[in-house]
């Protein structure tokens, strides 16, 4: 009997100590959830991805850069989410290159600028610069809830009608 109270007071003792991490760990996951719930509303839906690239556009148009080429590429799908490349070539000085690419950085949807090579444009007293880069959004892709396999039921073909 006394070996079997000792090993029940071992196991009411780990069962005390799990219940009062319980709250912890049910506040763990309350702040992984609002952190996701967040990170969620900076990745642009389906629909909004045409008004986004609008807004990439209009932001350099504003500080005056001169978009040589402003390209979306196809989407790369990853695990749970999928990169929306936007090729572009801008033709700016260095402090409106540097205003547009601070701007993009505060648009409330991630955006990063990737790949990005510069040189000077040739000409005579020019302090334009030739950039091209890659713009790169994301899309979550929800992954559709996985469908039970249905009994398989075995159907006879049809046999073709002869004319």
């Amino acid at each position: 009997l006394r070996a079997d109270l000792k090993e029940i007071e071992k196991k009411l003792t780990t069962a005390k100590r799990n219940a009062a991490d319980l709250n912890k760990f049910q506040a763990k996951m309350k702040e992984a959830e609002a952190q996701f719930k967040l990170a969620m509303r900076k990745l642009p839906e389906k629909e909004e991805i045409p008004s986004l690239l609008t807004s990439i556009s209009d932001s350099g148009q504003h500080v005056g850069l001169e978009f040589l080429l402003f390209e979306p590429k196809a989407e790369k799908p990853k695990e749970f989410y999928a990169e929306i490349p936007v090729a572009m070539s801008i033709k700016a000085d260095y402090h409106n290159l540097a205003i547009f690419f601070d701007q993009v950085a505060r648009l409330s949807r991630i955006v990063n600028i990737r790949d990005i090579q510069i040189g000077l444009t040739k000409g005579k007293d020019t302090k334009e610069l030739s950039t091209k880069c890659t713009a790169v959004t994301y899309k979550f892709i929800e992954t559709p809830p996985k469908k039970e396999k249905k009994s398989k039921s075995k159907k006879k073909p049809r046999k073709k009608k002869k004319k």
